[in-house]
């Protein structure tokens, strides 16, 4: 079971550097479309996929105990 949090833990981190740069691309791209541009509300979803992806990974951190769960309330 070590061996699995261990990896889960790896693994988790990789995707957390790869969310990074899709998201900040995502932010950048955003600052240089206009507010009418058609492809903004794509570039919206590819952020907060990514977005939504990043919880994911802090649960498999908290999977692995690298990482300790924080609950927050939500509106």
């Amino acid at each position: 079971m070590e061996a699995i949090g261990t990896l889960a833990g790896g693994v988790a981190h990789d995707f957390n550097n790869i969310l990074t740069t899709i998201i900040g691309n995502a932010n950048l791209a955003l600052m240089e479309v206009g507010k009418d541009d058609t492809l903004r509300e794509e570039i919206e979803e590819i952020k907060i996929a990514g977005e939504r992806a990043v919880s994911l990974t802090r649960q498999l951190l908290a999977f692995s105990r690298k990482q300790v769960i924080k609950p927050e309330v939500l509106d």
